[in-house]
C-alpha cells in the first residue's frame, strides 16, 4: 500500500519517525510479520551493534536499545501503529492459551506531496 500525505500532515509522521529505534523496527518488519517477543529479541540483538549516536535522545526518551524494556517497545509500536505505518494482528499460539500479537508493515511507501 502506498500512502500519500500533504505538508499539513507531515508533522504527524515526523513525530512517529523521529526515533532511530522505530526505523529499525520498520526495517525488521520489512522482512515479514513478527511477534512482539521476536521483535524484542531482534532489537536487543541489534543493540550490540549500535553505538550511542544511534540512540534516541529526543522527546520520547525511550529509544535506548541497550536498556530496552518491553513496555518501551510497545510505546514505539503504538506510535507507529497510530499513524498507520504498522498494524497488529493476532495469531493462535501453540504454546500459550492466548493468541499471540503479530506486527507487520501496513504500507510499503509513504509519499509527501510538496505542492
Amino acid at each position: 500500500m502506498t500512502k500519500e500525505i500533504d505538508l499539513e500532515d507531515i508533522s504527524t509522521y515526523v513525530k512517529a519517525l523521529h526515533c532511530q529505534i522505530r526505523w529499525v523496527i520498520i526495517d525488521i518488519l520489512g522482512d515479514g510479520p513478527m511477534s512482539s517477543d521476536d521483535l524484542f529479541n531482534h532489537l536487543k540483538d541489534a543493540s550490540e551493534t549500535m553505538d550511542d549516536k544511534n540512540q534516541c535522545h529526543g522527546m520520547c526518551g525511550k529509544g535506548d536499545f541497550k536498556n530496552l524494556k518491553k513496555a518501551n517497545l510497545y510505546y514505539h509500536l503504538r506510535e507507529l501503529e497510530n499513524v498507520g505505518i504498522i498494524k497488529s494482528d493476532y495469531k493462535p499460539s501453540e504454546s500459550k492459551r492466548a493468541p499471540e500479537k503479530v506486527w507487520k508493515l501496513n504500507m510499503e511507501k509513504l509519499t509527501i506531496n510538496l505542492k
